[in-house]
C-alpha cells in the first residue's frame, strides 16, 4: 500500500509539476479553434448574401446603362431630326416648322425641348405619333393641339411641343437589345374626327360605298323617268330615284339625262344637317352645296360687296 501510495503521489506531482499547463494551453488552442470554425462560417455565409447584393447591384448598373442609352437610342440631334422628316414624309405629313429650344441639364441626362408645327391628314398624323411612341429613343409629348387646317378642307394642321432626352455622354450600344423582338407596323385607321360623318349604318349594295367612288356612266329613261347607271369596282349598277346611296344616308332625290341629285345626312357645327351633291355624267361626284350657315355668310358678303360697288360707282 505504502508502495502504491508513493507511486500515485508521483504520478499526481508530475501532473501538476508537468503536465497540467500543457492540459490547460490544449483546451485554450481547442476553445480558440472552435471560435475560429465559427467566425469563418460566419464570414462566408456574409460574403454568400454580399455576393447576392452584388449581382443585385450589376443587375441594376446594366438596366441603368441601357436605359440612358434608350435616352437617345445612340442618335444625335441632327440624326434624329433626320429621321423625324423622313417618317413624317412616309405618312404624307408636311412640316411647316420646327424650332429647337434651349437645352436644359439635368443630374445624368440633358432635356432639349422641340417646338414641331405639321399639317397633313389626320389618320395620318395618328399613325406618324404613335410610332415616334414605340421608337426605342425616348420622346415625350408634353403639348399636343390638333385643329382643321380651313373650313372644307381634310388636313389637319398639329402644333406639338416635344421633350428629347439624351445621356450627354456615347454610351456602347448594349447587347440586351439583340433579345428584344421586333415591333409590329402600326396600322393606320381612316377614321377622322374633323371630318364630316353619319351614324348612319353601312347598308346593302350601294350603301356600303362611298359616293366618290362611284361615276354615271350613263341612263335609262322610260315613261318619262330616268334611271341612273353607276359604275363603280368595274360593275355597272342600275340606280332610281329614292334608293339610299353613298355611307352618309344619302338618298336620290333626282335623277336627270346626265346628272343625279343626291341628299345626305352629315353632323356639322354640332348639328345634323342635310346637303346636296351631285353626280355628273362622266365625272365623279362634284362639289357638295353649302350648307346654309355659309350659304348666309356668303349672301352677307354679297350684299356687302355690292354695296361697296355701288358706293363707288356714285363717286
Amino acid at each position: 500500500m505504502a508502495v502504491v501510495l508513493a507511486v500515485l503521489a508521483v504520478l499526481v506531482a508530475g501532473y501538476f509539476v508537468r503536465l497540467r499547463e500543457p492540459h490547460l494551453a490544449y483546451v485554450a488552442a481547442a476553445a480558440q479553434l472552435l471560435a475560429a470554425q465559427e467566425a469563418r462560417e460566419g464570414r462566408e455565409s456574409q460574403l454568400a448574401g454580399q455576393g447576392d447584393e452584388q449581382r443585385a447591384l450589376e443587375d441594376a448598373e446594366q438596366l441603368l446603362r441601357i436605359e440612358r442609352w434608350r435616352l437617345a437610342a445612340g442618335e444625335g440631334m441632327s440624326e434624329w431630326l433626320d429621321a423625324l422628316a423622313i417618317s413624317g414624309h412616309e405618312h404624307g405629313l408636311l412640316f411647316e416648322r420646327l424650332d429647337v429650344l434651349e437645352e436644359h441639364r439635368q443630374p445624368g441626362y440633358q432635356l432639349t425641348p422641340l417646338e414641331v408645327r405639321v399639317k397633313g391628314r389626320y389618320p395620318a398624323l395618328r399613325a406618324w405619333l404613335e410610332q415616334g411612341h414605340r421608337q426605342l429613343r425616348l420622346v415625350n409629348v408634353s403639348r399636343l393641339r390638333l385643329e382643321a387646317a380651313s373650313e372644307g378642307s381634310d388636313l389637319v394642321v398639329g402644333q406639338l411641343l416635344l421633350n428629347t432626352y439624351s445621356a450627354g455622354e456615347a454610351l456602347p450600344l448594349p447587347m440586351a437589345l439583340a433579345h428584344e423582338p421586333a415591333q409590329e407596323a402600326w396600322a393606320m385607321t381612316a377614321f377622322d374626327p374633323f371630318q364630316a360623318w353619319s351614324l348612319g349604318r353601312p347598308g346593302n349594295g350601294l350603301a356600303r360605298i362611298p359616293l366618290d367612288q362611284l361615276e354615271m356612266v350613263g341612263s335609262l329613261a322610260r315613261e318619262g323617268r330616268h334611271e341612273a347607271l353607276l359604275r363603280s369596282g368595274g360593275h355597272i349598277y342600275r340606280v332610281k330615284e329614292g334608293e339610299p346611296l353613298g355611307r352618309d344616308d344619302g338618298v336620290v332625290m333626282a335623277i336627270t339625262r346626265d346628272q343625279m341629285t343626291v341628299r345626305e345626312r352629315i353632323y356639322i357645327g354640332d348639328v345634323w344637317q342635310e346637303r346636296q351633291r351631285y353626280l355628273a355624267l362622266g365625272k365623279r361626284a362634284s362639289k357638295e352645296v353649302k350648307d346654309e350657315t355659309e350659304a348666309v355668310g356668303e349672301r352677307d358678303a354679297g350684299h356687302a360687296g355690292g354695296d361697296a360697288g355701288g358706293a363707288g360707282g356714285g363717286g
